[in-house]
């Protein structure tokens, strides 16, 4: 049954059996639990982070829901195109608690219950707006991975229903170290503990798509765009009244992949002695340069299409693009119109991504450089090859 049918069918039969619901704010009883719901990393990259839902418990009123942000129509004409332009909504989801916990099950992926320390009032807070959320016309937003996401949401929610008490224990924030440096990381320092040696080459695909703004300094809410942050700072900020462990994990792990560091400094190696044996061939592009300018331009043209066209906020003043440059698809489609002028703008532009990497501007993934020396190296080459056939046609002139 498609989501959004299952979410209309079950919220019908949650507003029917609450009979307070009726022309004032819906209201739980006094044996209710509000709980934010933390589950653990799956094995593909996009779930590497985890996940939050929030449950509302109350045995009195037969009521035990998971509020669910991270729910998206999978029949969704052109998903993935969508997805990349940024112009994919997600929905606020509805599931029985039962029914999501064996999702997680079947997955293997742990989920850890912690129990809200709220007033009474404060539940009530807390299941309004999300019975608010949950309605048609507010259902949807447009998911951002850094900025509106699963816990991004689930945060807010605990943070707008609290009364005269603030969610962020400033004498927390303050002494205890972890939160204190938080504010020297970035969004894209959160990340890359998650993208171990299992999802290095997802790692390096990401890094050349995130932009500059992935760069800047973070504050304590933003911090919590990662659903095991949120989890560790209600543990520490005073409103986890119990935690308890629901689902054990069972799954098994991704193998170990090869690192793009090796792959790509193997390369750099490679192009040393390629480009030492035939130094003295005049050809202007060889077999050995299409291929790598050719992953190259289409890296650049993927960056640039991303920038201009997707309202993903963190795909935008991306500096790859200074060495993944489009302009290298020319010298493979245009090899006998190749002019020293676009040699010399593509070796300016791998002179100012070196100059990144010593400034950190914007962080680049670690293999860059191994690519960078390597381009430099043929055009180099290229434009060596270029000036001795210029040479060669004026001594044939005379």
């Amino acid at each position: 049954m498609n989501i959004v049918k299952k979410t209309f069918i079950i919220l019908s039969i949650v507003m029917l059996g609450n009979t307070d619901c009726v022309g004032q704010s819906l209201q739980l009883s006094h044996n209710s639990t509000i709980s934010l719901l933390t589950c653990g990393a799956g094995n593909e990259y996009y779930l590497s982070f985890g996940h939050s839902a929030i449950r509302v418990c109350d045995t009195t009123r037969n009521i035990d829901l998971v509020f669910n942000y991270g729910i998206f129509d999978f029949d969704t004409p052109n998903l993935y195109l969508k997805f990349a332009l940024g112009n994919l909504n997600y929905m606020l989801g509805v599931q029985y608690y039962n029914s999501f916990i064996r999702s997680y099950e079947r997955e293997g992926r742990w989920v850890v219950e912690q129990t809200l320390s709220l007033t009474h009032d404060e539940r009530n807070n807390v299941y309004n707006l999300l019975m608010e959320n949950a309605k048609e016309e507010n259902r949807y937003y447009r998911y951002d991975f850094f900025r509106d996401n699963c816990s991004s949401r689930a945060r807010d929610i605990i943070e707008n229903s609290l009364i005269d008490r603030d969610f962020y224990n400033h004498k927390l924030l303050d002494t205890n170290s972890t939160y204190r440096h938080v504010i020297n990381h970035t969004f894209r320092d959160i990340i890359y503990p998650y993208t171990n040696e299992k999802l290095m080459w997802w790692q390096f695909g990401v890094d050349a798509l995130l932009g500059m703004r992935c760069d800047r300094t973070i504050n304590i809410s933003q911090y919590m765009f990662i659903p095991f942050n949120l989890q560790n700072y209600i543990d520490s900020n005073g409103l986890c009244q119990s935690s308890k462990l629901i689902v054990d994990e069972t799954k098994t792990d991704n193998p170990k992949s090869v690192s793009p560091n090796i792959v790509f400094w193997t390369l750099c190696v490679l192009t040393c002695l390629i480009t030492y044996i035939f130094a003295k061939t005049n050809k202007k592009i060889g077999w050995f340069d299409i291929p790598l300018f050719s992953l190259v331009g289409t890296i650049g043209l993927i960056i640039t299409l991303m920038w201009a066209f997707s309202s993903h906020w963190c795909v935008k003043e991306n500096l790859n693009i200074l060495w993944a440059n489009p302009i290298f698809l020319l010298l493979v489609l245009c090899p006998k119109k190749i002019s020293k002028y676009i040699i010399y703008t593509l070796l300016i532009c791998l002179g100012v991504s070196l100059l990144n990497i010593i400034t950190g501007i914007q962080q680049y993934n670690s293999a860059v450089l191994p690519i960078i020396i390597s381009l430099t190296i043929r055009l180099l080459h290229l434009l060596h090859n270029e000036r001795r056939i210029k040479r060669a046609t004026q001594n044939m002139g005379r």
